[in-house]
């Protein structure tokens, strides 16, 4: 049965100070059940002062799981974002799978870098991000955890190198967090790339992009979040296209909106209410 949900990342908090018990209990007052969770690796004294929206990897996993029981909220994704290229990747995915299989949650993501190191060539990053890849997925199996990748950098908006990092690993637990907006900043059409990675795309980042960033379409790899609320961008045509796309094959998972703060989260979920709603 297909079913396309929407999700909220808490990440979209982050540029407000909100915490994350802030961030469940705004997703429980607007009647969103789905919620992505950014992740820190060892301690964060701005999440423990209460003004960042994200875990730690060390945190209780079953006292979270029962927070977010508390709530009514399921975790679609845990957000471990450690360049791909970098050794600190393995230990930082390996603890998200830990994580996530504690509360329930059933992906977490990664992507490289927002450039090619210094000293190395894509194609190397390409074999050392292939490599940790695999050292997470064995840890991955164990837990029947899936690893998704997010086109966010040189690699991974690159549509032909993303493909084939997918053949070549060659693994059931390894998929895409597709993001339509670092797709579409970064020069590519988000509804062929969207099509040419739905065999692999688990999960969606829907971000919309400022018309002031035009100038800036094929030359960054990717947004933060958009600083405008989802549908109110120069991208939110491609968006419905994409959802479009989705129903057609009959795909099912989360679209989990990223848009900076509070008022734009609220504008995003309703108009992608909107959107998803239609046809269904």
């Amino acid at each position: 049965m297909q079913m396309i949900e929407i999700g909220m990342a808490s990440d979209n908090f982050r540029h407000e100070d909100r915490s994350v018990a802030y961030v469940f209990n705004w997703c429980r007052k607007v009647g969103c059940n789905v919620v992505e969770i950014n992740t820190v690796n060892g301690e964060d004294f701005f999440e423990a002062l209460g003004f960042s929206p994200a875990v730690s990897l060390d945190c209780d996993g079953a006292a979270l799981r029962r927070e977010l029981e508390h709530h009514g909220l399921k975790v679609s994704q845990l957000d471990c974002h450690y360049a791909l290229h970098r050794w600190q990747s393995i230990p930082y995915m390996i603890s998200g799978v830990k994580l996530a299989a504690a509360i329930g949650c059933p992906y977490i993501a990664t992507t490289d870098g927002a450039e090619v190191p210094k000293g190395m060539t894509l194609e190397e990053v390409f074999h050392r991000a292939a490599y940790h890849l695999r050292e997470a997925l064995a840890v991955a199996r164990t837990h029947n955890i899936g690893i998704n990748i997010e086109p966010h950098g040189p690699l991974t908006t690159n549509r032909e190198l993303m493909v084939r990092l997918m053949k070549e690993i060659n693994d059931p637990l390894l998929g895409v967090n597709f993001d339509t907006g670092n797709t579409f900043v970064a020069g590519n059409d988000p509804v062929a790339m969207t099509r040419e990675l739905l065999p692999w795309i688990r999960h969606f980042h829907v971000k919309d992009v400022a018309p002031e960033l035009r100038q800036a379409i094929g030359k960054e790899t990717g947004i933060a979040a958009s600083d405008v609320y989802v549908g109110q961008g120069i991208n939110a045509d491609n968006i419905r296209k994409i959802v479009d796309l989705l129903k057609a094959n009959r795909w099912s998972g989360v679209m989990s909106l990223e848009t900076k703060g509070e008022a734009n989260s609220a504008k995003s979920l309703e108009w992608l209410r909107g959107v998803v709603g239609k046809g269904v």
